[in-house]
């Protein structure tokens, strides 16, 4: 889902951007008179940013499974298609295989979501 990362400092934080058109899938029934981003895609953005930074600290056997959980995230605005997401991530604590992170999302310098999550990484074969 993103487009690319603009800039890393491993165990200090991550920038990454995510160009939203409107041609997204989600837009087609949210909502039909007036395209707005669903909040669990903005999620999803600083879930991705998450896992890249956590790479970037920790790496992770190949293979691994992530796992998202007590998303404490706020929706401060609407976001509509045509915006540039600036998804900034920074650690809260990180440890070898899991951490807790905050997360912000900006369009054009105006903070629209943010929160913290941990996330966790879980090789395949200890399933």
């Amino acid at each position: 889902m993103l487009d690319r990362v603009t800039s890393i400092v491993p165990g200090e934080r991550i920038v990454a951007i995510k160009n939203l058109t409107g041609n997204e899938w989600f837009y087609q029934g949210h909502f039909p008179t007036k395209a707005v981003t669903p909040g669990a895609m903005m999620l999803e953005a600083i879930a991705q940013a998450g896992i890249i930074f956590f790479q970037s600290c920790a790496p992770q056997k190949e293979n691994s499974t992530y796992l998202l959980g007590g998303a404490k995230v706020r929706f401060l605005e609407p976001v509509f298609p045509g915006s540039q997401l600036t998804i900034t991530i920074t650690p809260v604590k990180v440890i070898s295989n899991a951490g807790i992170l905050n997360g912000e999302i900006s369009v054009d310098g105006r903070i629209v979501a943010k929160g913290e999550f941990a996330l966790a990484a879980k090789p395949h074969n200890t399933w």
